[in-house]
């Protein structure tokens, strides 16, 4: 069993950095000072998500108030990086004890990988509204508007959510597996 895990890791990990490796170049790219030039333009984000207008009116330096939202969203990110690799691990690994092994027996292999990307989700959700609403740590959170955070919402569960998938379904593909005996063995 062992072998067929490691057998699977470097598709998972395939799968992972399909997603992975933006996410990391735009945390790289939102930690970078406003002032050093990078591939990704980190301006496009605050310009979407920030009330600006509102900082404006509060007397607050716009510059600075980008780049401590540019921090929030970059933890924000690697939060949310972090977590969908462990789910992603997680069941690439334990999926392998479900033993699936004989015809028909995949049926147990459904509700298990459904609760646990329900799992995924929610935790993703809780993380978000930790960051972005609740967080006494990051003062970037009062400059933005809860439609814009709806909106950081809704894309970082699309984004990560299609991540953990890309990297579920190759960490745990059949190709890699020990292959089933479909014959009759009774003959």
């Amino acid at each position: 069993m062992i072998v067929n895990i490691l057998k699977t890791l470097p598709w998972y990990l395939v799968g992972a950095a399909v997603l992975g490796i933006p996410a990391m170049l735009l945390i790289g790219a939102l930690f970078a000072p406003l002032d050093v030039e990078s591939i990704i333009n980190t301006y496009w984000f605050s310009d979407i998500f920030m009330d600006l207008e509102g900082v404006l009116s509060a007397g607050v330096d716009p510059v600075m108030a980008i780049a401590d939202f540019n921090y929030m969203f970059a933890w924000l990110n690697v939060n949310l990086l972090i977590i969908t690799v462990i789910f992603s691990l997680c069941w690439s690994i334990g999926s392998y004890f479900l033993n699936i092994n004989e015809p028909g027996k995949a049926r147990v292999f459904g509700l298990p990988s459904i609760v646990v990307f329900v799992a995924f989700i929610t935790v993703l959700i809780f993380v978000c509204f930790t960051v972005l609403d609740f967080s006494s740590s990051f003062t970037a959170s009062q400059d933005i508007t809860a439609s814009s955070q709806i909106s950081i919402i809704i894309l970082s569960t699309i984004y990560y959510g299609l991540m953990y998938l890309i990297s579920v379904i190759l960490g745990a593909a059949r190709q890699a597996r020990s292959t089933l005996n479909w014959k009759n063995n009774d003959s």
